[in-house]
């Protein structure tokens, strides 16, 4: 595929505090490795921010901030459409929930392909009671990136595009991914000497998760959960990373069983290699299928995952054609994760006791986890379905010319 001038279009992207602005981040640099031309235009949050700069391998542009109300979306758009119309491009993919659509896609036209990517996190965000559909159906593509977010958009009563793909977050595939008490230790006094709030002993069990603060029960099932694995190790730590709509009522239940000082809430992170280092779990509590960013983040980092039976959908039902490396991306209890029990907080307590009794079990399954999802959740991998998506003429052409052999 030739070169490609592609913009990336998303009205929240700096500073990078949010699941969605990492990806955004990694999935423009692989598309700028890949030889490809790429600009990320977002909003100016604060008047100081320059306009223009570098980040990485791309190029980033910004725009006066949105207001809210129609006025405020207005200031918005128009100069959005002018810097587009300057770029000159050949595809552009938009994150969010698509209020930009009808605007951008009538000044691209037919000609200039525009695929929009919705996730679970711009998707309950609004909540289920906000139905009023965007008029995403003008787009080229649609890019969902779960099953269970399709399913949702349907029940909201979306009018969909004829294309509708679904793919998941893509993370960096670490080079060195070994771990060893050694390295678990220096890693808690790095994170320890950054913020009180990250000190821990070396003996102290670690538990950390970034599942979505959201409608989902299954963060109040890990918080009561957490009161079972209290009971075998009184001085084990849960970190719950992350924000969003339901961050107040978990904090409230945290308050509410005397569990502050075990149960910490430290916020976003743009860089959670020493946290996924410093732990021996990372659990996925989920109630519905979430393909979460963090959890692929962790299996990368070969950290053990506990997830429950209803929270990960296999990623070969993700793919058009079923590949071989997501024939076996999924997580297979006791071979390479261990599975609970969804809705029930003392299964998932007891599985999280088992699996901190035994470093041993931890290891292999990391391992073995690390190794099924490499080729799935890979970024280039994931970049590679994304300008498929995009430019799917090129796409055939490649094709072909690989089955002939030239």
């Amino acid at each position: 595929m030739k070169s490609k001038r592609i913009a990336i279009l998303t009205r929240r992207f700096w500073p990078l505090s949010g699941v969605t602005e990492q990806f955004i981040a990694d999935l423009a640099d692989s598309f700028s490795r890949k030889g490809n031309e790429v600009t990320v235009v977002t909003a100016a949050w604060q008047k100081e921010w320059p306009l223009q700069c570098s980040f990485r391998e791309f190029q980033m542009r910004r725009v006066n901030r949105p207001a809210s109300g129609p006025w405020g979306t207005f200031r918005y758009q128009r100069p959005l459409l002018q810097m587009l119309n300057k770029l000159e491009l050949d595809g552009v993919l938009m994150f969010g929930m698509g209020r930009d659509v009808p605007v951008v896609k009538k000044m691209l036209g037919d000609s200039i392909p525009l695929v929009l990517r919705i996730d679970h996190r711009h998707l309950y965000q609004r909540g289920r009671n906000a139905r009023k559909p965007y008029n995403i159906e003008s787009v080229d593509a649609l890019i969902c990136d779960s099953r269970n977010t399709f399913r949702e958009l349907n029940l909201r009563k979306f009018i969909l595009p004829k294309k509708v793909d679904t793919i998941v977050d893509g993370v960096v595939w670490p080079n060195d991914q070994d771990r060893s008490l050694f390295r678990q230790a220096n890693a808690r006094t790095a994170l320890g000497d950054a913020h009180p709030v990250f000190r821990i002993e070396p003996a102290q069990p670690l538990v950390v998760t970034s599942a979505p603060f959201d409608s989902d029960g299954g963060m109040i099932d890990l918080i009561d959960a957490w009161k079972v694995v209290l009971e075998g190790f009184p001085k084990a730590k849960l970190w719950l990373l992350g924000d969003g709509p339901r961050g107040r009522k978990i904090w409230e239940r945290i308050s509410s069983l005397n569990m502050v000082y075990s149960a910490i809430m430290p916020g976003y992170f743009d860089d959670h290699a020493e946290i996924f280092h410093a732990a021996d779990l990372y659990v996925h509590p989920l109630r519905r299928p979430v393909n979460c960013r963090g959890l692929f983040e962790a299996i990368s980092w070969q950290l053990c995952p506990v997830v429950t039976q209803d929270s990960v959908e296999p990623l070969e039902m993700l793919d058009g054609v079923v590949s071989k490396e997501a024939q076996h991306a999924k997580i297979e209890k006791d071979v390479s994760g261990i599975i609970a029990p969804s809705n029930n907080p003392t299964a998932l307590g007891e599985a999280i006791t088992m699996a901190l009794r035994n470093s041993e079990l931890r290891a292999e399954l990391g391992r073995n986890a690390a190794q099924k999802f490499k080729n799935a959740v890979h970024i280039d991998r994931v970049a590679d379905r994304f300008l498929k998506c995009l430019f799917p003429a090129d796409s055939n052409i490649n094709a072909r010319k690989e089955k002939a052999g030239i």
